[in-house]
């Protein structure tokens, strides 16, 4: 498949990359609140500074969205003297030979002498009115919050007490029980002329929030601007400075649009800006 240019994440940049999205999963904030079956885990903030470039971990752009979080958690955790992984993505398979599931992370926790179940998600969602209800899709609307939400809560949270489970992490917990946490980031994206911005069940209240807005109202949202830059999707987490700014792809609007017509496409206009999503004219009806 060939990529857009913007999509492309040029080698001079893999390092200040790297580092945003390191720093993006440190964010205070995360978009799912606690839950019955669990609590929120958080990451300490790493110590990667501009000044110090040659010690920030350099991620694989290659992989899949989820995966590079992966990565990217296992490397702030790796950091952090207070957890010890154990194992990550440990497959549960039936005496039948049948893949029931996936544990992202057991951790140990030398602090709390207790080990750890921990789940990781990376989302956003747009929020869409349907009439006087608020839904919540993806970018690719056949995803949703609430469906996340729920498999979440009924299989991957429960996943570590299933029966088929127990055998497979006897070995690297010797029979101690497990404590299950998460850690779901995102970002949430209200209609750019909403007047209100609910919060869908378990949602944190103070998680971050950016616009969305049709290619055809483009225009009208930014009548003095002719050209954009254009985040890569491994970026879409990710606080941007006017560093980062400076380091993405600009293009002009008639290109952006181009984009934005054929997939959900985040963008950012001056440095310091929130990006936003720029969706298809008949999204969410359309993948």
């Amino acid at each position: 498949m060939q990529y857009h240019p913007s999509q492309q994440i040029a080698k001079q940049h893999e390092i200040l990359f790297s580092k945003a999205i390191l720093e993006s999963l440190a964010h205070p904030q995360p978009m799912l609140g606690e839950l019955p079956e669990s609590t929120c885990f958080s990451v300490a903030q790493p110590d990667f500074t501009s000044a110090d470039s040659d010690r920030v971990p350099l991620l694989r752009f290659n992989q899949k969205l989820g995966h590079l979080y992966e990565e990217a958690l296992f490397t702030l955790l790796a950091a952090d003297s207070r957890y010890q992984c154990l194992t990550k993505n440990l497959q549960i398979i039936t005496p039948e030979k049948r893949t029931i599931g996936e544990l992202d992370f057991i951790l140990f926790d030398t602090i709390k002498q207790q080990h750890i179940h921990l789940e990781l998600a990376v989302k956003f969602y747009l929020i869409h009115h349907d009439g006087n209800m608020a839904c919540y899709p993806g970018p690719d609307a056949r995803d949703n919050y609430q469906r996340k939400v729920s498999r979440l809560r009924q299989h991957q949270l429960k996943l570590a007490s299933h029966p088929d489970t127990k055998e497979s992490i006897a070995q690297f917990t010797a029979g101690a029980s497990l404590e299950v946490r998460h850690l779901v980031h995102g970002i949430f994206f209200d209609h750019i002329a909403a007047e209100e911005k609910p919060n869908p069940p378990f949602a944190n209240p103070e998680s971050r929030r950016r616009s969305w807005m049709y290619c055809s109202e483009l225009a009208q949202q930014f009548p003095e601007s002719k050209t954009a830059r254009i985040l890569p999707k491994q970026l879409w987490l990710c606080e941007i400075d006017a560093t980062l700014f400076h380091a993405l792809v600009e293009v002009p609007f008639s290109e952006l649009l181009e984009l934005g017509q054929q997939r959900c496409t985040m963008f950012v206009i001056h440095p310091n800006d929130d990006p936003k999503f720029l969706v298809p004219d008949g999204w969410p009806n359309i993948h």
